[in-house]
């Protein structure tokens, strides 16, 4: 059996803020179709507002996602 490339879909949630369309959070993105439903019934039920939410293909162009960084760590401790 071979995978199709909805079988292959990976998703992210994004949620729109007055500066436009962000990741909500970093654990939000390389979703299944599965996942990212589950997840945005998730944000939903916790009080985020359904207008302010949205599913996108992983790789949309329009909302390009940045690699996530490890950040500053400290090395003299």
């Amino acid at each position: 059996m071979t995978n199709t490339p909805q079988q292959d879909a990976k998703y992210k949630i994004l949620q729109q803020a007055s500066n436009g369309w962000h990741l909500i959070e970093d654990r939000a993105q390389n979703l299944t179709k599965g996942q990212c439903d589950r997840m945005l019934k998730e944000y939903i039920r916790k009080g985020e507002n359904p207008n302010d939410l949205r599913a996108v293909s992983q790789e949309d162009p329009r909302f390009p996602t940045k690699p996530k960084s490890e950040g500053w760590l400290p090395t003299n401790f």
